[in-house]
């Protein structure tokens, strides 16, 4: 049987400064900015399967 206790003290609550708030404009150019620089790349992680390649996928789910 396993024994489990539990802290009195406040030692594994998060303080006050771990929470920052994140909606500032600056923060918000930043992600802009991050997400213009990828952007080119993302759009050429889509693909367009074949019919024939999502027959394939759908055979092989169904025989699974």
């Amino acid at each position: 049987m396993t024994k489990t206790s539990t802290s009195k003290t406040n030692v594994n609550l998060p303080t006050q400064n771990m929470f920052h708030s994140t909606t500032d404009n600056e923060s918000d150019a930043e992600i802009d900015l991050f997400y213009d620089q990828i952007k080119g790349k993302l759009d050429r992680l889509i693909k367009n399967p074949s019919d024939d390649t999502i027959k394939r996928i759908l055979a092989y789910s169904k025989s699974k």
